[in-house]
């Protein structure tokens, strides 16, 4: 992919995340009264009472994933300022790719088991 692709997908996730943000926070804050949604009972496990809500798992997952793609792009472009060759900007890429891509994995796979905890 173009540098200037994914530059301007850098872009489009930096807005996305404003968007996404907006609807998890309104999500969280505006359909339910605030006490009640910051009401935990002294129950360490009744946070996952809030993904039964699919509108606010599936933000999330939304977040994780623009997020991830961000700001380890934010990093990819850090890196690659430090010092400049073929072989090390390849590696980076790689590198880094690798590590988000199994950060969005672990993430993902969080979120479907407190969506499944938080259902029963």
């Amino acid at each position: 992919m173009k540098e200037k692709t994914v530059m301007l997908l850098h872009y489009i996730t930096g807005l996305g995340i404003i968007v996404a943000g907006g609807i998890h926070l309104a999500t969280v804050f505006l359909l339910s009264p605030y006490h009640l949604s910051m009401e935990f009972d002294n129950n360490p496990f009744a946070v996952l009472s809030v993904y039964r809500n699919i509108l606010l798992a599936g933000t999330l997952e939304v977040l994780l994933v623009l997020v991830a793609f961000h700001g380890f792009n934010g990093l990819r472009v850090v890196l690659q300022e430090l010092y400049q060759g073929k072989t090390y900007t390849k590696a980076v890429n790689i590198i880094v790719s690798v590590v988000a891509v199994a950060l969005v994995v672990y993430g993902t796979r969080t979120i479907l088991i407190a969506h499944q905890l938080g259902q029963g």
